[in-house]
């Protein structure tokens, strides 16, 4: 008996850990952020946080100070979205978008009765290589990403919430910037995840 009343402890505690709100901060503008906040909990998932550097030899020091051109060369990194573009292209990166948002559309359907969001801005500038393709790609987007807003306000307590997806006739690049707060219960969003996983392992290949 004891030991059954230990299990049906453990077992109530998980559920009640599973119902708690589980709270998720996405920020977009260039490079990812992603925060995970749980009960009294925060946890930075992208970019991961720096681990602390250790002391340098004076071997080490003396190499680095050698080669400073070097240094400011690796500083100036291209940014995630620059990376993405230069390997795929804008068409590249709109199928793997519509892949995406596919993806997130199922995921959604399956929990969004359960989710709560506080905040969901996007702003999306399209730029292609003349007029004809840019409206052409801008109608793409349009239909990737309109579906899953449709989604979230049909099913789901949407709060303050923003898109704003524009043809950049006159701009040099295109540029995009998102930013979205929502609460989901564990035990709903478990359910979900493992239905996703499997179709975005093969978008993570891509990428």
């Amino acid at each position: 008996m004891t030991v059954m009343k230990v299990l049906l402890i453990v077992i109530a505690v998980i559920l009640i850990l599973l119902m708690c709100p589980l709270k998720v901060f996405l920020d977009y503008d260039g490079d990812l952020k992603l925060n995970l906040g749980y009960l009294f909990l925060k946890f930075q998932l992208v970019p991961p946080k720096p681990k602390k550097k250790k002391k340098k030899k004076p071997e080490e020091k003396k190499e680095k100070e050698k080669k400073p051109e070097e240094e400011k060369k690796e500083e100036k990194k291209p940014g995630t979205f620059q990376r993405l573009m230069n390997k795929h292209g804008i068409d590249g990166l709109i199928e793997i978008l519509k892949e995406v948002v596919s993806i997130v559309v199922d995921f959604l359907r399956d929990f969004a009765k359960h989710l709560y969001v506080t905040r969901c801005n996007i702003r999306i500038c399209i730029v292609g290589n003349d007029a004809a393709d840019t409206a052409i790609k801008y109608g793409y987007v349009c239909s990737a990403v309109y579906p899953l807003i449709s989604v979230l306000e049909q099913n789901s307590v949407l709060k303050k919430h923003y898109t704003d997806i524009s043809a950049g006739f006159l701009a040099e690049k295109t540029a995009a910037e998102m930013e979205m707060t929502f609460k989901i219960r564990p035990l709903f969003l478990l359910r979900a995840v493992f239905r996703a996983a499997f179709r975005g392992i093969k978008v993570l290949v891509k990428l």
